[in-house]
């Protein structure tokens, strides 16, 4: 005979939906209330009210996800970055294994990505890097750490045999700083120039670099 409190008790419904179903459909209302109110006002100057406006909820609904305007901020924060994250390495695994096709497929995607939906730029870059993010939030360094594994990935493959010593997280840190500082200045023109031709600024620098590893791996294969 089956023990009663064994059975499972489905979950409770209402419209069709369970109560977590319609707790994340708030989340992901609140989450894009956000992103539309630290774009327009700047995360230092968003209140919860104001969130709770933009999604049509009340401020019940708000501290059912987010402890506070903060909490929010990061939850944004991770939300777009991980989205950007998982685009540009799609983009680098379909690209050849070059380091200049690499890099351009990188850029192509991080670029793309925030032009997609200018609210991006402004929380990635503009708040995030700037210092009008709130304290508590992850540093710049940080944030481009979570792109270094990307690169680091790639120069391995390209140049098996580069130099034990050679930094690659610190030449990947310079890259991408260069990167971020284009991509606020190109959002802050309001997208002005075409694509390709933000992507090509960067590339100069990628072809210098490129240069000089190759230089540096055949170094090393002929001394190995």
């Amino acid at each position: 005979m089956t023990n009663q409190a064994e059975v499972a008790t489905p979950a409770r419904t209402y419209r069709g939906e369970t109560a977590q179903a319609r707790r994340e459909q708030r989340r992901t209302k609140l989450l894009e209330a956000a992103l539309d109110c630290f774009a327009t006002r700047g995360v230092a100057h968003t209140t919860m009210r104001d969130i709770c406006s933009q999604a049509r909820l009340t401020d019940r609904y708000f501290y059912e996800s987010f402890r506070n305007t903060k909490d929010a901020y990061e939850a944004v924060y991770r939300w777009q970055k991980e989205q950007l994250v998982a685009q540009v390495a799609e983009a680098m695994s379909c690209a050849p294994t070059t380091l200049m096709d690499q890099a351009e497929a990188g850029l192509k995607a991080f670029y793309a990505f925030l032009r997609e939906d200018a609210r991006r730029a402004h929380v990635l870059l503009i708040d995030g890097f700037t210092g009008a993010a709130l304290p508590h939030v992850e540093s710049a360094q940080e944030a481009l750490a979570q792109y270094i594994p990307l690169i680091r990935e790639a120069a391995l493959r390209i140049y098996p045999r580069i130099k034990r010593d050679f930094d690659i997280d610190m030449m990947a840190r310079g890259l991408l700083g260069m990167a971020t500082q284009v991509g606020s200045v190109w959002a802050r023109s309001g997208y002005a120039q075409p694509l390709e031709e933000v992507v090509s600024y960067n590339l100069y620098a990628w072809r210098g670099l490129n240069g000089w590893v190759q230089d540096m791996a055949a170094g090393a294969q002929a001394a190995g």
